[in-house]
């Protein structure tokens, strides 16, 4: 079984949310600008603390 990193996942529920990417920012915490470049995948290290906290709230939004 492939596993799939933490930064693929992310990017992936980033990419088949409907949702704004401000809006997106407001509700995570997560900096819209930061949140512009990393969805253009332009962070060559993003770094785990955002990307978790964006990967949660992805998440959280998917289940409901």
């Amino acid at each position: 079984m492939e596993k799939v990193s933490l930064l693929d996942k992310t990017l992936a529920l980033l990419k088949n949310c409907d949702m704004p990417l401000k809006r997106i920012s407001d509700m995570s915490g997560v900096e819209y600008e930061w949140l512009k470049r990393f969805a253009r995948d332009e962070i060559p290290s993003p770094g785990v603390k955002p990307v978790q906290e964006l990967h949660d709230f992805l998440i959280e939004q998917t289940e409901t």
